[in-house]
């Protein structure tokens, strides 16, 4: 699986130090609709790296917070909905590729809100264990219960040289991190791969990263193709929940000001990713969507535990 050798030699885009500014929005800037070839631009960009694709997907809990629904999505009811805190395997016949990272329950305190929330330590230590194994790391974005697990870690030696950051999430993480226990001093983020690129970037055989600015600066999503075919694309905070893309609803507004979102960047990606589900047949799944998680195991599309050795 030749992936450091790919970001390193094809694309140059492995950068030694980060140059990094300060007062810069929260929110990105000047957001445009997805190119309409993107998706076919990704799948070639898939192929470009030698070597076997994936076999599988595995994803485990880690932890949960609960929420109404009219905290999700725009217009939802005073439901409970169950917000998943998630990390994904992609198993390849050589090794595997962590998508985020897992957070230690210091971190997980704080989206409690002053609530006490499930959290599994055990399976968090199942998430150290296979970042400690993946050949490589990439985040989905730059929040606590995605990052944590890369900064947060006695296992940094093994960790962080084999962990991609964007310079867009280097940038919040050492200037304005979400919360002070995932920030990152510039001296710190040189350890990591920090790379830079336009729309998408293939990684591993298969994998390719899409740029996706709006829930944070530096969110990505994340698509794979399977030696079976089957095409996932991981959208990370894109939405909560599938009712988000499948309904083209935001966020209600409270919880986007919260956040610090750019609502037109994430309605451009919302219709984009909806458009590639229904008609290019995309397996799409958000990191949080319980029960969508719960469906895609019963149906064997996805594994409900990592694979450790």
């Amino acid at each position: 699986m030749k992936i450091f050798v790919l970001l390193c030699s094809m694309f140059a885009l492995v950068i030694g130090g980060v140059a990094v500014g300060h007062g810069q929005e929260l929110v990105s800037q000047a957001a445009q609709p997805y190119r309409a070839d993107l998706l076919s631009r990704v799948r070639q960009a898939a192929a470009t790296v030698p070597g076997d694709l994936a076999t599988r997907i595995n994803y485990i809990k880690f932890a949960e917070s609960h929420r109404p629904l009219a905290e999700i999505i725009d217009g939802g009811s005073q439901q409970d909905y169950v917000s998943a805190r998630t990390a994904f395997q992609v198993i390849y016949p050589s090794g595997s590729v962590m998508i985020d990272s897992g957070m230690d329950q210091t971190v997980h305190k704080f989206f409690g809100f002053g609530r006490e929330e499930p959290y599994w330590p055990e399976r968090n230590a199942a998430v150290q264990q296979a970042l400690r194994q993946a050949k490589l790391v990439v985040v989905t974005h730059e929040h606590g219960d995605h990052a944590a697990g890369v900064i947060r870690t006695e296992f940094r030696k093994e960790i962080v040289p084999k962990t991609i950051l964007t310079r867009a999430q280097v940038q919040t993480l050492t200037t304005n991190p979400q919360l002070p226990e995932i920030r990152l001093t510039p001296e710190a983020a040189r350890e990591y791969i920090v790379v830079d690129y336009e729309d998408y970037l293939p990684i591993a055989p298969g994998m390719v990263l899409i740029k996706a600015p709006g829930h944070t600066p530096g969110h990505q999503m994340v698509y794979v193709r399977l030696d079976s075919g089957r095409e996932y694309l991981f959208i990370g905070d894109v939405a909560w929940t599938l009712a988000n893309v499948t309904q083209l609803k935001l966020r209600p507004l409270n919880t986007m000001r919260r956040i610090g979102e750019d609502a037109a960047a994430l309605m451009y990606q919302l219709h984009w990713v909806k458009d590639v589900m229904e008609k290019d047949g995309l397996t799409v799944i958000p990191s949080h969507d319980d029960v969508l998680l719960q469906d895609l195991a019963s149906k064997r599309l996805i594994g409900e535990q990592l694979m450790l050795q």
